[in-house]
């Protein structure tokens, strides 16, 4: 179900874009700080935090003041609890349409929505006591991802837009907040 789910989403998007007549305006990239509450069980979570880098194109707008800007992401954390280590990371590849908020000047803000397929990896590494168990443990999963993001884009010149944006995606086993600071090259 899910992989049906992630390649009705890439055609959707595909669609999208081939419907619109859009055509690469920009691309980018950035890096970011990223904070997950990770389910554990019932009702506890914890939260682990780490670093995030991304690669963004600007495919223009598909219609008055909304524009199409997929990404691809990569981040990774772990933590260290009573000598068992856990990392996760996450490949995400995402559809995001930006809704550009009508401002004079350099700095236009933007309000955004998206989906996203999440390929989430896990590693859980366990100490052994006096020569006994121990062990590593290794999962993986594909999960879809709801993307919710402001920002906004500063233009320093002709060529280059600085990019700030904080994102919040919802995911059934794990929600994150990422903020993000980045370029956009202009292709002309």
């Amino acid at each position: 179900m899910k992989r049906l789910l992630a390649v009705a989403v890439i055609l959707l998007t595909v669609s999208a874009v081939s419907s619109a007549q859009l055509a690469l305006k920009g691309i980018g990239g950035a890096l970011g700080f990223v904070t997950a509450s990770l389910n554990t069980g019932g009702t506890s979570s914890e939260s682990m935090s780490g670093f995030a880098i991304a690669a963004h194109a600007d495919l223009g707008e598909f219609t008055k003041d909304i524009s199409l800007v997929p990404d691809v992401m990569y981040w990774s954390m772990s933590k260290d609890i009573s000598g068992v280590t856990a990392k996760f990371s996450d490949f995400a590849i995402n559809a995001n349409a930006h809704y550009n908020v009508a401002m004079e000047g350099m700095l236009k803000p933007y309000v955004g929505a998206g989906l996203g397929i999440n390929f989430v990896s896990s590693t859980v590494t366990v100490p052994g006591f006096l020569g006994f168990g121990g062990g590593t443990l290794t999962a993986s999963d594909t999960k879809i991802g709801i993307n919710l993001l402001v920002g906004v884009n500063y233009k320093l010149n002709d060529m280059l837009t600085l990019v700030v944006e904080p994102r919040y995606v919802l995911s059934s086993d794990f929600n994150h907040l990422l903020i993000k600071a980045g370029v956009t090259y202009a292709m002309k």
